[in-house]
């Protein structure tokens, strides 16, 4: 049996790849209603596999979360609800002219 990264460690919690992109994200403006589950999340991972932007409290595994209950509040309470599309972040080059 293999033991969970330690925490910091980025686990994405929708394919569990450690392969995280090269862009963290930081909100300075809530980009939800107050009520929504992202409302209180300002940090931010991408992963680079699967294109999920993730709360960093997940994706790292803050407070002694373990990589299952990561998974289980990601499927639970913000997958669905996520107001990121996948690879949101990528920077597209413009078609050549």
């Amino acid at each position: 049996m293999t033991s969970d990264p330690p925490p910091g460690v980025f686990v994405c919690p929708a394919c569990g790849s450690t392969n995280e992109a090269n862009i963290r994200t930081t909100l300075s403006v809530p980009v939800v209603p107050p009520d929504h589950a992202w409302d209180p999340v300002f940090e931010l991972r991408h992963c680079a596999d699967c294109g999920a932007t993730i709360p960093a409290h997940l994706a790292e595994r803050w407070a002694k979360v373990d990589v299952a209950e990561a998974r289980r509040q990601w499927e639970s309470m913000f997958q669905a609800t996520s107001p990121f599309q996948p690879y949101y972040w990528l920077v597209r080059e413009p078609p050549p002219t």
